[in-house]
């Protein structure tokens, strides 16, 4: 099943009183429980499609079909409901969310925004989903900026997967975590994957990172796809300029793994 279909994406810019278009004509799909990932140099693109995609920014063309429905002609009551299904993971959680807030109340408000669960319910759907991501219950009650940066990006995973969404964007979520804790987020995410059939648009700079998680990569330079395809296979034997300068700005990449 298709999730998210998104054709002919474009918005442009002006720069120096100039047009110049920081995403063209992008079209892809990513399946129930496969991951895409962004990749491309700083500039490239990656974000404004995430935001796009997510709503943050309007495009000024194409189209994107969520869920089989048209994303972009969605708006008031009908926008604010099918957003439960596609959440996002930031870069720096700490920036994201109020950091003097509770752990407790950043992950209550998607409960109570989207109606998920009663007042007296949602101190155990907050326990419950704190453990499903690997932290202890106890730590609802501490505030963000206490707890470590591996241990928000565990809540920021927490928060998105409340809603029980269809697609998380994630948008450089690993790249601000040391080697040993980005590996163990990585591994939630795909266990996550595998045992709720979520997707992920999944955007990093690191090619290691998106050949252990993605199925399929698509590359950005200057707002175009310029390859694409099988992750793996693309990294192993990029074809296109960019692709190739990305594997080799890359050292610690094993192209040889099986």
């Amino acid at each position: 099943m298709t999730v998210l279909a998104v054709s002919d994406l474009t918005k442009r810019y002006r720069r120096g009183g100039k047009p110049f278009a920081a995403v063209e004509a992008v079209s892809f799909e990513i399946g129930q429980a496969q991951t895409l990932a962004l990749a491309g140099p700083s500039g490239s693109g990656k974000s404004t499609i995430a935001r796009l995609v997510l709503r943050l920014l309007e495009p000024d063309a194409g189209r994107i079909e969520f869920e089989g429905a048209d994303f972009l002609a969605l708006s008031g009551a009908a926008l604010r409901a099918r957003r439960a299904k596609l959440q996002m993971v930031f870069q720096d959680p700490l920036a994201a969310f109020n950091p003097r807030a509770t752990v407790a109340r950043v992950l209550d408000d998607p409960l109570r925004i989207h109606g998920i669960a009663s007042h007296t319910e949602r101190p155990h759907r907050i326990a419950a989903l704190l453990e499903r991501v690997g932290l202890d219950a106890g730590l609802a009650q501490r505030a963000i900026h206490e707890i470590s940066g591996g241990q928000r990006q565990r809540v920021a995973i927490a928060r998105a997967i409340a809603t029980r969404p269809s697609l998380i964007v994630l948008d450089e979520a690993v790249s601000a975590l040391d080697v040993s804790v980005r590996g163990r987020i990585l591994e939630l995410l795909l266990d996550l994957q595998s045992q709720e059939r979520i997707a992920y648009l999944f955007i990093s700079h690191d090619l290691g990172v998106i050949r252990a998680v993605a199925h399929r990569v698509v590359i950005l330079d200057a707002g175009r796809i310029v390859e694409s395809g099988d992750a793996r296979a693309v990294i192993a034997d990029p074809q296109s300029a960019i692709g190739k300068a990305l594997v080799a700005a890359t050292p610690r990449l094993n192209r040889n793994r099986p």
